[in-house]
């Protein structure tokens, strides 16, 4: 099980701006990604909701690591990092880190 905490999210921006780690990064961002998304099914979507709808909130979050994760297949790690940082003021200002 993984889980998202704003300690490992700090280790993570560590370890994108090292170019060595950086590419071991990617299942990492994946895995937080594929949480972001099914938080925000089970946050938003009810028993009879046929549409996928994202909070704001989660919505945001998923797309600064989906940014990450293009900037990393970019070998840009100094961005991928920059948005892992901002994905976790994010998380934070959305309280989502009390859920872990």
């Amino acid at each position: 099980m993984y889980v998202i905490t704003k300690e490992g999210v700090e280790s993570l921006v560590r370890r994108l701006l090292d170019p060595v780690e950086a590419d071991r990064c990617r299942s990492e961002l994946e895995k937080m990604l594929e949480i972001k998304e099914v938080l925000s099914w089970r946050a938003d979507a009810g028993p009879c909701c046929a549409a996928r709808v994202m909070s704001p909130g989660l919505y945001g979050e998923a797309q600064l690591l989906q940014a990450a994760l293009d900037a990393l297949d970019k070998g840009d790690y100094q961005e991928a990092a920059a948005l892992v940082g901002e994905f976790s003021h994010e998380a934070e200002r959305n309280g989502s880190y009390r859920i872990w």
